[in-house]
């Protein structure tokens, strides 16, 4: 029989981060730092909500929130009940604000584990406050208007149909009142409409004798572009990541915090007109080393999002792209990093095996490590995550998960 000792264990581990075949490194003080850089960005009379929806955009949801509200953070958004609950059962005892509609039969959640609801509808609303009636709670939410981003919330012209129904319903704590802007860095004139529809909205409760204690409508985007929009509170995800919007700059000095990485696995000499991969799409122009990589589609690395063209000369750059990779001259071919130097990939990715170009880059063994580029948010949840935290009191290595 097997003794373990914590020795033992450690050195298990020590080994397993060696051939670990694809791994993500989080630098959670570049998320503290992040933090810390927004909280000064807004000021002290605005509230910020960290946004660490979607396993903090790829981050792990759990270390993350814990980082974030260490620094400065008054609230964590998620997009459901279950990761509100995930965030107290592992101890965060922060305000947790929920953005989507609620499904009948979640609101015991909600009551139970003291999270903040979103209301885009007179049914929620009075689903919610039957349950709160009968745990004898009050339940904080926040009102959701539809002011033109055409998904969820209620339109201005219900918010007066149901107002008196709506703000009377027992066991319900009015705490907020928000909106979501469409384009905020890609149509300013739309988003100034949102804006002021908004306020007419609230403007309209005011006179009735109704008051949010919190009202907000600015995203990563919008708290950057709009500084007269943060209002009382501004809704952070991008920023806290590292990362700006889409065509927003900004001079905050946000630091990258996160890396996707995986190692060579086999190594392969190729011959000047050899094929490479499924589909025979890529001949090799010269002779070449190819190195195999355990990491493919399956595991986020080259997914795109391919976005509806926005018109006609976007539509025809689609096309050419589709056309030229046709003709064998790839457009927007993916890479690797490997010591530093860029790597072509060599054909289409595969589900879970890429063969990449490395013949003229040396010292490339088995067991290199290979740094990937992919979108967070697509990246498998399930690809081991090493942590690296040295800010926090007492702990000053990288930490597996």
């Amino acid at each position: 029989m097997k003794t373990e000792t914590k020795g033992s264990r450690s050195t298990e581990m020590e080994i397993e981060e060696k051939v670990r075949p694809r791994w993500i490194e989080v630098n959670l003080d570049a998320v503290g730092r992040n933090t810390r850089r927004v909280k000064e960005m807004i000021g002290d009379g605005v509230k910020l909500l960290a946004v660490v929806k979607g396993d903090a955009y790829g981050l792990g949801m759990v270390p993350v929130a814990h980082t974030v509200i260490s620094q400065g953070a008054d609230l964590l958004g998620v997009t459901n009940p279950d990761e509100g609950v995930i965030l107290r059962n592992k101890g965060i005892d922060a305000p947790i604000f929920i953005f989507r509609p609620l499904l009948p039969g979640e609101e015991e959640l909600v009551v139970n584990y003291q999270l903040i609801s979103s209301i885009s509808s007179l049914q929620q609303a009075e689903r919610l406050s039957d349950k709160a009636r009968i745990y004898g709670v009050k339940v904080p939410v926040h009102l959701k208007v539809e002011t033109g981003l055409g998904r969820t919330g209620f339109l201005p012209s219900s918010i007066k149909e149901h107002a008196d129904r709506l703000f009377s319903l027992p066991g319900l704590e009015w705490e907020g009142i928000y909106t979501h802007f469409a384009s905020a860095a890609g149509d300013p004139q739309f988003t100034r409409q949102q804006f002021r529809l908004f306020q007419s909205v609230v403007e309209g409760l005011k006179k009735r004798g109704i008051q949010f204690p919190l009202c907000h409508v600015c995203n990563s985007a919008a708290a950057l572009l709009y500084p007269e929009m943060r209002l009382d509170l501004v809704r952070i995800g991008t920023l806290l990541y590292g990362e700006n919007p889409p065509g927003v700059k900004d001079d905050l000095g946000l630091e990258s915090t996160w890396s996707f990485w995986s190692r060579v696995i086999h190594l392969q000499k190729l011959e000047k007109g050899m094929m490479v991969g499924y589909g025979r799409t890529h001949r090799v122009s010269r002779d070449t080393t190819m190195a195999v990589i355990p990491v493919g589609y399956r595991d986020g690395f080259g997914v795109d999002v391919t976005p509806r063209p926005a018109g006609l000369i976007d539509l025809t750059k689609v096309v050419a792209k589709i056309v030229l990779g046709y003709l064998g001259f790839p457009v927007g071919k993916y890479y690797v990093e490997i010591n530093g130097t860029p790597a072509p990939v060599l054909g289409r990715v595969g589900m879970e095996l890429t063969c990449i170009d490395v013949g003229k880059i040396p010292g490339i063994e088995v067991g290199t490590p290979v740094r990937l580029m992919a979108r967070r948010t697509v990246i498998r949840e399930s690809i081991p995550k090493s942590y690296c935290q040295q800010e926090k009191a007492g702990s000053s290595d990288t930490q597996p998960v």
